[in-house]
């Protein structure tokens, strides 16, 4: 997503993505993002509320699924840093239920230098597993569970719920931050997440529906200043379009309005140190107080 769309360490930016502009987002002719923020927000106090003593024995995958229907739950050993730094790692996998996933990429390895990513020459460039993305059905999310903490989940229903709730706030603050920066670039959004040995994220990942791909990166701050640039390079663009396209200035408004809204959601949503008490020491190889730092530039500034 032009850079936008930040992943989890890939934090949103995290990661390479195609240059601004090349990729159409896609419109959203439904209800606006933060409508259906607020609608799912409201449907799941309801779930919550309706469904509060079942939920105390129910597993970790059911309430996934309860709440992200579409989603598709792993069991195995996500930790590798080649999720992070390989522009060949076969991601779409991880949408795809069945066994293959485990079996590709537990022990994945790769084969050869790591494949070009990026444009050239005006043309985006990348591996057949990037491309490949773009098969993944908009919207999609999966996750990865280490053994260990699905065999502790099985024995504590609390500890169950504990990593429920991290990785229900990190789907929740990586839609938002990539909202506070450009409204309406989550729209087909797919999130994948991976939990380890100690019951932390170790891994993850979003990519647009158009299959641009923002990967966790222990290269992050790098990835920061450049995704800064390609921000500029967006800002130039929208003003340019503001001035062609006058048309186009009351979708702009409510784009800033949602972009808005998104920006004070995720304000609330920071305060305190509650985030930091979810999401542990670190998320995807790189401290948690880290993430926030860099989040908070990216929105509001050094």
């Amino acid at each position: 997503m032009s850079n936008m769309i930040q992943s989890g360490y890939g934090i949103g930016l995290y990661g390479s993505q195609a240059a601004a502009g090349e990729t159409k987002r896609p419109e959203v002719k439904d209800k606006s993002f933060l409508e259906r923020v607020d609608q799912a927000s409201r449907e799941a106090a309801m779930a919550q509320t309706d469904g509060a003593e079942a939920a105390k024995g129910a597993t970790l995958e059911s309430m996934l699924k309860a709440k992200y229907p579409n989603l598709v739950y792993h069991v195995f050993d996500a930790s590798s840093g080649y999720w992070r730094t390989r522009n060949d790692y076969p991601h779409y996998l991880l949408y795809q239920s069945g066994d293959k996933a485990k079996e590709t990429l537990e022990n994945w390895q790769p084969e050869g230098p790591n494949p070009f990513y990026g444009s050239k020459d005006g043309k985006f460039i990348a591996p057949p597993e990037i491309h490949a993305l773009g098969n993944v059905p908009p919207g999609s999310k999966a996750v990865v569970i280490h053994p260990k903490v699905q065999e502790r989940m099985e024995q504590d229903p609390a500890y169950a719920r504990e990593i429920m709730e991290k990785i229900d706030t990190w789907f929740t603050f990586d839609v938002l931050r990539n909202e506070a920066i450009r409204p309406g670039c989550t729209a087909g959004m797919s999130q994948a997440v991976a939990i380890g040995e100690d019951g932390n994220i170790c891994n993850a990942v979003s990519s647009s529906c158009g299959g641009e791909i923002t990967v966790s990166s222990d290269e992050m701050v790098r990835a920061y200043y450049l995704r800064m640039a390609k921000r500029a390079e967006f800002m130039r663009w929208l003003a340019q379009e503001q001035i062609e396209e006058s048309i186009q200035s009351s979708r702009q408004l409510a784009d800033l309005a949602a972009q808005a809204s998104a920006r004070s959601k995720l304000a609330e949503m920071m305060q305190g140190g509650r985030l930091r008490e979810i999401f542990g020491d670190e998320i995807a190889g790189t401290p948690t107080d880290t993430v926030l730092e860099i989040t908070r530039n990216q929105i509001w500034g050094a």
